[in-house]
């Protein structure tokens, strides 16, 4: 696997060429409405706010996560509210960024977060979560996701779920 990871990576840098990364202005995207797990109840997210959308694919280093893009949230709130019988809501601004990479030894995605940033674990990995991040946090696709999203750095993690709860 190793030996057709590095033919590869070596062509896809051909195509990319050298430079920096180019971003267009901030999207808005207006107000949107979801439904999110937590343990046990669900919850409503209301977010509204601007974002970026970053592609960076180039400067390939085999020893280093190969950056694949940044996404960044400008002027944006969120609104959670817990659809249990006694229903609690926390609304906060984001304003972070996260940058995702893949490392290949061992195969993984890591996630980079500065400022910020709501992550959402997903019930597939096991215990879902919901969880902000205020300065900078990493964690990886496939490492651990409980007790804080597997979240670590010096960063403030704060549980939204345990929050919420009824």
């Amino acid at each position: 696997m190793k030996r057709a990871l590095l033919p590869i990576a070596l062509i896809l840098g051909l195509f990319a060429g050298p430079g920096t990364a180019a971003a267009a202005p901030p999207i808005p995207e207006g107000t949107s409405t979801d439904t999110l797990d937590c343990p046990g109840f669900q919850v409503e997210v209301q977010s509204s706010g601007s974002y970026k959308f970053i592609l960076q694919l180039h400067h390939f280093n085999v020893s280093k996560p190969y950056m694949l893009w940044t996404e960044t949230g400008v002027a944006s709130s969120i609104t959670m509210t817990s659809l249990t019988s006694a229903p609690k809501s926390v609304t906060y601004s984001l304003n972070g960024s996260r940058k995702t990479a893949v490392q290949f030894e061992p195969f993984d995605y890591v996630y980079t977060a500065t400022g910020r940033n709501l992550m959402v674990v997903q019930a597939s990995y096991g215990t879902p979560g919901i969880f902000l991040s205020v300065g900078k946090v990493t964690w990886t696709q496939f490492g651990p996701v409980y007790p804080t999203g597997g979240m670590t750095g010096p960063g403030h993690i704060t549980d939204i779920c345990a929050l919420l709860a009824p």
